[in-house]
């Protein structure tokens, strides 16, 4: 074969399709069709940053299920989030223990949203939610952690737990969409 072929069919190969990003530690991607227009623009997007959304993406729980945990999760990481960044650093020998740290007003809403929210549930679909909504964790740890149940009916106690979330959810009153 000579070089001048060699060259030609470099030239003439099709582009190269963009590659699915590499799986890893908390990343499970699907491939979406996004483009309006033509339908062939693709992109890769990772439904396994959070258990929640993985279990929404497999089919294992409803849309409204899946709102409402959306909605746990968001208040559960407002309650975490914290004011501070590292301009508001204490000066060096100033006590810098943390003591003095204050809520701010958006994590006080969350807190109180979550109490309400906590008070229509039982205590164990609160555990059972906390942990796989607000915490991230598995559907199976979530709910060995609450009660011992049979591995074959973890996906219905969690079913059950935002079922009641869901209605809890239509019963409480500071459960509000911002514009």
């Amino acid at each position: 074969m000579s070089k001048r072929s060699r060259k030609e069919r470099a030239r003439s190969a099709p582009a190269p399709r963009e590659l699915a990003p590499k799986p890893g530690p908390g990343k499970v991607y699907v491939r979406e069709f996004v483009s309006a227009r033509s339908g062939r623009e693709e992109r890769f997007r990772n439904i396994g940053e959070h258990p929640l959304t993985l279990a929404h993406a497999r089919g294992k729980i409803g849309d409204e299920q899946f709102a409402a945990g959306e909605e746990l999760r968001a208040l559960c990481e407002l309650r975490a989030a914290g004011g501070r960044d590292s301009t508001d650093l204490s000066p060096p020998g100033g006590g810098g223990n943390g003591a003095g740290l204050a809520f701010t007003q958006t994590q006080v809403d969350a807190i109180h949203r979550l109490e309400r929210l906590r008070s229509r549930l039982k205590a164990r679909d609160w555990i059972i939610l906390e942990r796989f909504c607000g915490e991230g964790w598995p559907m199976a740890e979530a709910v060995r952690a609450a009660t011992l149940c049979h591995p074959s009916g973890v996906l219905f106690r969690m079913q059950e737990a935002l079922d009641e979330l869901v209605a809890a959810r239509r019963g409480c009153v500071l459960w509000k969409r911002e514009a």
